[in-house]
């Protein structure tokens, strides 16, 4: 009995001595679970803070590069440190170095480079105490090397003589191209404006050179300087496209208001000039009713390189600076950006009998035109920039539809016009700067 009460001493004995060696091995290895969740846990906040620092720089420098020198503008530091500040990391820009200007070749350089680091929770079990943070940004300002071509497409319909809509386009259009067209002595920015109605009236002698223009289907060749199109599912090859003249019919005044005849405001190609702009501009008034499947379907004429020969006749008649002598440029030509923007305060209209504004049997194919040119831009990467304005359904519907996106599209009433075409100028101007960090 005393032998047996020995062995089972012994048993017990070393089963509390195994008991401790297993608790040694959990304890080391939860320490090791620690520290590799630990890790885990660190890594994904220092990820995700240094994503905001590094979103922060490349916002900063991007609105700073962009900023036009104007003694009414924030200086360019100023702005960068704002955009640090809003995001509580100001003090990430306390040390000298932090925040580089400079001009490159004429264009504007912002480069900051914010000094962070984060104190690590769990790692420091290890020795690591902080992790240092690289979020360095920086951005030029690259106008002189980049093509704008721009067309704007402006209702000038007999209802912007109400409620001081005609006014607010004016204003509205005039900063557009103040923004644009500022130190523009490169010629590298072109805006062509293209007014319409009812009606687009092309500059005098240009369709001469549509090589597939039918005669009015009236018989009548008087006053038949205006024309339309016969397909609507290219904006290619304008300049052989199937057209046709037409019986210009601009309205007249009923009320005493200033309305105008589309033949004082053709259209005016590949504007570089800011005073001439602003002239042209403020040249526009009210006219008649609302086509916006033939605005649009111009405004598209003058990105296609097939109507060189119109540029060039109106090169030789002194209406375009002869640097334009090779535009349009090719569809695929580096360097450029090309937008269209569309506007319109109403929406297609004029399917009376007996109208000599009436060119389609309803409005349903004229919507179904319009979109069907705005897809056919698009595809050929012109971005389409629509502002409803004050616009019932139906043209709000159709802008919506036209825009290159969601952001694209803005529905203004007022001098929220102004706001609407400011934010249209910023897009532009931020498509010629590029993060160079």
């Amino acid at each position: 009995m005393r032998e047996c009460a020995t062995l089972l001493s012994l048993a017990r004995s070393m089963i509390r001595r195994q008991e401790g060696s297993v608790t040694v091995l959990a304890v080391f290895m939860f320490v090791a679970m620690l520290l590799v969740a630990g890790l885990a846990v660190d890594m994904m906040r220092y990820e995700s803070e240094r994503a905001r620092v590094q979103g922060t720089a490349d916002r900063a420098v991007l609105a700073a590069a962009m900023m036009r020198d104007n003694p009414a503008n924030p200086s360019t530091e100023a702005i960068v440190r704002s955009y640090f500040a809003a995001e509580g990391l100001e003090h990430l820009l306390d040390k000298e170095g932090a925040i580089s200007i400079s001009n490159v070749r004429g264009a504007r350089e912002v480069i900051v480079r914010p000094q962070s680091s984060m104190r690590t929770t769990f790692m420091r079990l290890s020795g690591i105490d902080t992790l240092p943070m690289r979020a360095a940004a920086g951005a030029s300002e690259a106008l002189t090397q980049v093509e704008f071509e721009i067309a704007m497409v402006l209702d000038v319909s007999g209802s912007m003589a109400y409620n001081n809509r005609i006014e607010n386009l004016r204003e509205a259009a005039i900063e557009f191209v103040r923004d644009m067209l500022a130190d523009n002595e490169s010629g590298r920015v072109a805006i062509t404006f293209v007014p319409y109605s009812n009606e687009v009236v092309m500059p005098a002698g240009a369709l001469s050179y549509l090589t597939n223009l039918a005669p009015p289907a009236s018989g009548d060749v008087t006053n038949a300087f205006c024309f339309d199109f016969l397909e609507w599912q290219t904006v290619t090859n304008s300049i052989n496209a199937p057209t046709i003249r037409r019986n210009c019919a601009f309205g007249e005044s009923v009320d005493g208001r200033a309305y105008k005849s589309l033949a004082e405001m053709p259209v005016r190609p590949f504007v570089t000039n800011l005073a001439e702009a602003e002239a042209y501009i403020n040249s526009l008034a009210p006219s008649w009713g609302t086509a916006i499947d033939l605005g649009v379907r111009v405004g598209a004429m003058f990105f296609d390189p097939t109507i060189r020969p119109i540029t060039a006749h109106l090169i030789d008649n002194a209406q375009v600076d002869s640097r334009f002598e090779n535009h349009p440029r090719d569809w695929n030509a580096p360097a450029r950006y090309r937008a269209l923007i569309l506007m319109t305060d109403g929406e297609n209209c004029c399917f009376w009998d007996g109208d000599p504004a009436r060119r389609k049997l309803n409005v349903e194919i004229q919507d179904a035109d319009t979109i069907s040119v705005c897809d056919a831009i698009k595809e050929q990467d012109i971005s389409i920039y629509s502002v409803a304005f004050e616009a019932p359904q139906g043209g709000v519907d159709l802008m919506r539809a036209c825009a290159t996106a969601p952001s694209y599209y803005f529905n203004s009433s007022g001098q929220e016009l102004i706001n609407a075409f400011r934010q249209i100028a910023t897009h532009i101007q931020a498509q010629a700067l590029r993060l160079t960090q």
